[in-house]
């Protein structure tokens, strides 16, 4: 079994990691947003805005980002000692 199986059947269950995966994608959303509007911008008052809100939205999403991949070692750590799945 590959370890994005065993990522996605603990996501199915965890639901703090579905929580943190909608969170994710609310976040990449909000950040694709922030880049729009840097990019409609002229004035600079509202570039600098931009720039800062890019930035908060960036350090949210490595938050989350840094959450998943914790948890995500976890749940395959755990999955490898309940005997769930073989490497090989």
């Amino acid at each position: 079994m590959r370890k994005a199986d065993l990522l996605r059947r603990e996501v199915e269950r965890d639901a703090s990691m579905q929580e943190l995966f909608s969170e994710l994608s609310e976040t990449r959303f909000a950040l694709a947003q922030a880049y729009d509007r840097f990019n409609a911008v002229c004035e600079p008052e509202l570039v600098d805005s931009c720039v800062y809100e890019i930035n908060a939205v960036l350090s949210r999403y490595n938050y989350l980002l840094r959450q998943i991949k914790a948890r995500g070692g976890e749940a395959e750590c755990r999955a490898c000692t309940e005997g769930v799945a073989t490497w090989g």
